[in-house]
């Protein structure tokens, strides 16, 4: 499942930028706080970095497509716990994570981001045999220094559960974080 999905991205990115309006291409990095939400899970959370090669696809003056792709350091700040069954399950994870943001400019510098979100999780110990895949909703508003450059806050929040199958009293968590980041467009 994870190489499908990082296929439909690695496809997806190219095939997306590909249109008749301007396109410009970036990264973008910066740090996560997050955490797990979920059923009776009580773990500190997580300070974390996140990378994302992204295009900005105009539309119009208004509206732009901001595919991308990236990794980040997601989960809560406990190395593992350890289960019933006496497996330890890693909390601390990293994500490849696939978006497709919408950019809504609200005049010349100050910008909404908007879209869902979808991960895999690529820094697992055990086998992923708990803690796999996410989908979440993304928004945040950022402000452009310039042409090239802009900062950006985002929010996170997962709406699938995290955790592939039930572990003692954790049955359902959900991804939530929150970002602060620095663009440059090329």
């Amino acid at each position: 499942m994870k190489k499908l999905i990082l296929l439909v991205a690695l496809i997806a990115m190219p095939l997306l930028s590909y249109a008749q309006s301007p396109v410009n291409y970036g990264f973008r990095i910066g740090m996560n706080y997050s955490s797990l939400e979920g059923d009776d899970i009580d773990l500190d959370n997580r300070f974390g970095f996140h990378a994302n090669f992204f295009a900005d696809i105009q539309l119009n003056n208004t509206f732009s497509l901001s595919p991308e792709i990236g990794l980040s350091a997601l989960g809560a700040k406990a190395d593992d716990i350890e289960l019933e069954s006496g497996d330890y399950v890693e909390i601390k994870t990293n994500w490849l994570q696939v978006g497709l943001l919408t950019k809504i400019n609200l005049g010349e510098k100050l910008f909404l981001k908007l879209g869902p979100q979808v991960g895999v999780n690529v820094g697992q110990k055990d086998n992923n045999d708990y803690y796999n895949y996410d989908f979440a909703a993304v928004g945040g508003l950022g402000y452009n220094f310039s042409q090239n450059f802009s900062v950006d806050v985002r929010y996170g929040y997962g709406l699938s559960n995290v955790f592939d199958r039930a572990f003692g009293e954790n049955n359902e968590a959900n991804n939530r974080y929150f970002q602060l980041g620095v663009a440059y467009k090329m």
